[in-house]
């Protein structure tokens, strides 16, 4: 039997005005067509500026201005909804289109209980109240597999998970029953595990409710496992479409193929990402201030870095009602790391994996055990000035690449700013050096001179990257610095990162929870749960042949996607 169709788009065209005296215009959306029926789940993905979540935008009537649209038709159940006014966009949004936001912990109000906030969609968009939409709250968070559904209603959103708030973000989209959902990067904050369940939700909601969906995403692993068709899109223009498992695995078109290229894979590990226009440079620029004052006869069978039964409690703030409670956030781990290696530490939020890092940068003093960093035990040095020079040598780049960067300083005054501070430079040298550095990371020299928010999100981690070198580390600590980007940026920042690392004899440690990435960044990994490291072992070992039970719920979470067919 045929299912209905719910939407239908045609020849959509979005534009934003540039130079309204050169009549000059961004197209966002270039002749976009797109059909979706009941039951179904289409996934639409392309990078940061393909028009994704314009699409999604379009459709509920948000486009923000000046956008307009030029041309096209939107049919949601073979009804126009060109010319709506607000009032008539209202009535639907909630009602026929639920939508479901990137970040949980922002689409919910802080302020407002569950119960509150699913009892109002429910009484915006039903016919329900009192009792009725109590009830039927429990009744929602229970088909959106949320635990002990009646308590939640009592508790607020920072009370709970990202994976459940996201649940909950799920049960207030399908309050009224709609037709259509619209999924903007659902899973994108969740670790493997919590992603899966969220997925496999959204599936359920999907085939048992006969809910339309439209998934925008730069997962492909996400998309090969929830999607039944696949939309790719280029500066808002159309690519290529198909079956899910056509176009990601037998691609026609050269840009999806590259994208595909990008996918890191957990099946294998690879050298290198073979990416079109990569940069492969690096041994061409001039680098002696990168390679002057390196430990380089350091021995690479040593341990640059000891971490020897390191844990680190935290303590609650005490109060007249309730007594401080201890929190180990890290309990007695031990690992070692060789000059130019790479250590991957994999767990879910919580686990500890950020606190061990900055433990080891001094950003926070341990509990008990002792950190050997080049011989020396940190936790001994009396000497600040040796104690600074350790620190200067230990670098981290960040995981979030907006807020990282000083918004008020142009690229290259981030990058250098420090150094200056410390002495390490010369300020009539300052600029020069920045620009080097912004070349030796793939970007312009001219870049330099231009203020954070004129980059995109890989450009600024490039930053980021560009700073932590100009301190000619030994050691660089990577905390999930690949989260927010596209595919196709996290392959060129990963090849990079190696390039550097091959060239200097970088030492990193590398924290993500992102199991593909870890696979073809670290020669050993060390997964992480509540505190305790559960396994350590070389990368084939712990990825091929995991002994833990833990680890192998981590694998086996992972949305699978083995990459382009090979004849």
């Amino acid at each position: 039997m045929n299912k209905s169709q719910v939407l239908q788009i045609k020849n959509l065209t979005v534009s934003y005005p540039l130079d309204s005296e050169k009549n000059a215009e961004l197209k966002a959306l270039d002749d976009i067509s797109i059909n979706l029926n009941a039951a179904e789940i289409i996934g639409i993905v392309g990078e940061s500026g393909a028009g994704k979540s314009t699409i999604g935008k379009a459709v509920l009537g948000l486009l923000d201005p000046p956008a307009k649209m030029l041309a096209g038709e939107i049919k949601l159940l073979g009804k126009s909804m060109i010319g709506l006014n607000e009032t008539q966009y209202e009535s639907l949004r909630g009602n026929q289109i639920g939508y479901i936001y990137q970040n949980p912990m922002t689409a919910l109000n802080p302020v407002l209980t569950i119960g509150e906030q699913i009892i109002e969609a429910i009484e915006a968009n039903t016919n329900m109240s009192g009792k009725d939409s109590y009830n039927f709250a429990i009744h929602l968070l229970e088909r959106a597999d949320v635990s002990f559904a009646k308590d939640r209603l009592q508790k607020y959103p920072h009370q709970l998970s990202g994976g459940l708030c996201q649940r909950i973000v799920f049960a207030i989209a399908i309050a009224a029953k709609p037709k259509l959902i619209i999924a903007d990067e659902p899973t994108t904050a969740l670790d493997v595990t919590v992603q899966n369940s969220v997925l496999q939700t959204l599936i359920k909601l999907s085939k048992e409710e006969e809910i339309a969906i439209i998934l925008i995403t730069h997962d492909i692993g996400v998309v090969s496992e929830t999607c039944d068709y696949v939309y790719v899109l280029k500066n808002g223009k159309h690519i290529e479409q198909g079956e899910t498992v056509e176009v990601l695995e037998k691609p026609k078109q050269q840009y999806t193929k590259s994208l595909m290229a990008s996918v890191p894979l957990i099946e294998k590990r690879l050298h290198r990402f073979s990416l079109p226009n990569s940069n492969s440079e690096i041994n061409s620029l001039n680098l002696d201030y990168l390679k002057e004052e390196r430990n380089i006869e350091f021995s690479s069978q040593q341990a640059i870095l000891q971490i020897k039964n390191i844990s680190k409690t935290f303590f609650t703030p005490a109060s007249i009602f309730k007594p401080s409670e201890a929190f180990e956030a890290v309990r007695n781990v031990s690992f070692s790391v060789k000059r130019g290696e790479t250590v991957g530490i994999v767990g879910e939020s919580g686990s500890g994996k950020s606190t061990i890092g900055r433990m080891i940068l001094g950003l926070e003093d341990l509990t008990a055990g002792s950190i050997i960093y080049q011989g020396q035990d940190l936790s001994n040095i009396s000497n600040n000035e040796e104690r600074l020079k350790h620190q200067l040598s230990m670098q981290c780049i960040f995981q979030d690449p907006f807020s990282s960067l000083n918004p008020r300083m142009t690229a290259g005054e981030n990058i250098t700013y420090g150094l200056k501070i410390h002495k390490l430079i010369d300020a009539n040298k300052a600029k020069s050096l920045a620009e080097d550095l912004m070349e030796i990371v793939g970007l312009k020299k001219e870049d330099a001179n231009k203020l954070p928010h004129a980059f995109s999100g890989g450009e600024r981690q490039r930053i980021g990257i560009a700073r932590a070198l100009g301190y000619r580390p030994d050691f660089i600590f990577c905390d999930e610095p690949t989260s927010a980007l596209d595919v196709s940026v996290q392959a060129n920042l990963l090849n990079l990162l190696k390039d550097l690392q091959d060239q200097f004899s970088l030492t990193l440690l590398f924290v993500s929870h992102d199991l593909a990435v870890i696979r073809q960044m670290c020669d050993k990994v060390i997964v992480m749960k509540d505190g305790k490291a559960l396994e350590k072992g070389n990368n084939d070992d712990i990825f091929e042949s995991p002994q833990h039970n833990y680890t192998k719920s981590l694998l086996d979470s992972m949305p699978k996607f083995s990459g382009i067919a090979t004849n």
